[in-house]
């Protein structure tokens, strides 16, 4: 039996017995009482209902999680991928330093990040590839 039916029975038998707060400070005390936990019963049944709600919530979010999860796994295993060659070694270029003339050695996480240091003469460099990279969403 629920919490709600519960109190409801305690509703009928007080009614059945005809208690009447103006009779006596105890017919009183009961209905109030009565009354406390009917209220009691409502805000429980309301609480499990959106606790319900908030699971099936909870439920979906954490599916959508792993699937984005495993969509930037994938996408990781993609870029890993994109770093090397056919023989599965790492893509470097050589491009010579403006300043000393020296070998410089860039690989792709390098010019992703726009600039790196000579490693002769320690000057910074900035790494413009002459145009602005589309987004990998564009790619799908």
């Amino acid at each position: 039996m629920s919490l709600t039916e519960r109190t409801a029975y305690l509703r009928g038998l007080a009614d059945g017995m005809a208690l009447r707060a103006e009779d006596s400070n105890e017919h009183k005390l009961l209905l109030a009482m009565v009354e406390t936990m009917e209220d009691i019963a409502a805000h429980v049944e309301a609480n499990e209902e959106s606790i319900a709600a908030l699971a099936d919530e909870l439920e979906e979010l954490d599916d959508a999680v792993t699937e984005l999860e495993e969509l930037l796994e994938q996408d990781d295993e993609d870029d890993d991928e994109d770093d090397e060659d056919e023989d599965g070694e790492t893509v470097e270029y050589e491009l010579t330093c403006p300043e000393c003339g020296g070998p410089v050695i860039l690989d792709e996480e390098t010019i992703a990040g726009g600039e790196t240091v000579c490693p002769n003469c320690q000057q910074r460099l900035e790494v413009d590839l002459g145009y602005e990279e589309e987004p990998d969403s564009a790619e799908s």
